[in-house]
């Protein structure tokens, strides 16, 4: 099967009868332990849990180089996924059809729909992918992404690269680094090859990767630039420093030292969204590692009351739009674990 363009063709709903990059199959199973143990020979050991009520099926084509792989795999099921730090390797995300929901330390956040991620190696992760959730992912080990970014993209000696958030992989930019991802796949490519060409397009793929995806370094250049405003950042360190307080716009306002009408401005701008939606969205993700990490006797309601969600249904609802599951269902997975 001819993968070019495959990427694209893909219609975001339903589940696909052929997995791109067919041409490297590496295994399929009907069973939760081989699946969770042919995953964890490339990745790493994790948690496999299916949720749904659907059946379990579980596929995974691989094509793998000196520094990354592409692997294109698919759950039936809806599905968590717990291998807590992955330690030696990056993982770009990107749902061909589906949606999956990932909490990597702080950072949390939906991908599908033609949005992307980048798990980060060092921090503790839970994923939980929608029903018939097909992704594309590439695995690239840290040390090599690393160099990478010190080479291209000026990371100072020292310091770690830390992606962030999901990204929109619609505009040009992303558009062309998938047409890259596409020829990689293809029959063309040189990947899994060796050689120099390999080599160089295991390159490539690590560049448009961190030209696409937000990390560390974009955000120090945005605000190097000043794209991203000084009270943003002071807005959002308070409010991580005091997320279980009773916050208000006039409180933030104050305590960045702009008026109430500048904030909001500075967000749109800075976000794309006002000062409260992200504290609501930074609440919501400090009640998902609650949670996902329960103490005995934790319960939704006292986690909701105690980060300032009063009406338990519209705290599920957003809760479930954010992370794909209910606060009910990740309390209930922990406390299995």
């Amino acid at each position: 099967m001819d993968n070019t363009g495959a990427i694209q063709n893909m219609a975001d709903t339903g589940r696909p009868r052929h997995l791109p990059l067919s041409c490297s199959p590496f295994f399929t199973s009907q069973d939760v332990d081989e699946a969770r143990a042919r995953v964890a020979q490339v990745y790493c050991d994790h948690r496999l849990e299916p949720m749904g009520k659907r059946g379990f099926d579980a596929r995974h084509n691989r094509l793998a180089g000196s520094d990354l792989s592409i692997n294109v795999m698919t759950y039936s099921a809806k599905t968590m996924i717990i291998p807590g730090a992955l330690k030696e390797f990056y993982l770009f995300q990107y749902p061909l059809s589906g949606h999956a929901s990932i909490s990597n330390g702080t950072n949390c956040h939906e991908i599908g729909g033609g949005r992307s991620g980048v798990v980060n190696p060092s921090e503790s992760t839970c994923m939980i992918w929608g029903e018939g959730c097909t992704q594309l992912m590439i695995q690239v080990r840290r040390d090599a992404l690393q160099r990478t970014a010190r080479s291209h993209f000026g990371l100072p000696d020292g310091q770690s690269l830390r992606f962030c958030g999901a990204n929109d992989m619609r505009a040009q930019e992303g558009k062309a680094f998938l047409g890259l991802l596409n020829y990689a796949m293809s029959g063309d490519g040189v990947l899994g090859t060796g050689g120099l060409m390999g080599q160089q397009l295991e390159t490539t793929l690590m560049v448009g990767l961190l030209q696409t995806q937000r990390h560390n370094l974009s955000e120090q250049s945005l605000e190097k630039s000043g794209a991203l405003p000084r009270a943003v950042r002071l807005a959002e360190e308070y409010m991580s420093a005091h997320i279980a307080e009773p916050l208000t716009l006039g409180t933030l306002a104050r305590e960045t030292g702009v008026s109430e009408r500048a904030l909001q401005m500075a967000f749109r701008a800075g976000r794309g969204r006002s000062p409260m939606a992200v504290l609501r969205d930074l609440r919501l993700e400090r009640s998902w590692q609650e949670l996902s990490h329960a103490e005995p006797g934790t319960n939704v309601t006292d986690v909701a009351m105690q980060l300032g969600f009063y009406h338990l249904g519209r705290f599920s609802e957003h809760f479930r739009r954010k992370f794909g599951c209910t606060p009910s269902e990740i309390l209930r997975k922990a406390r299995r674990l």
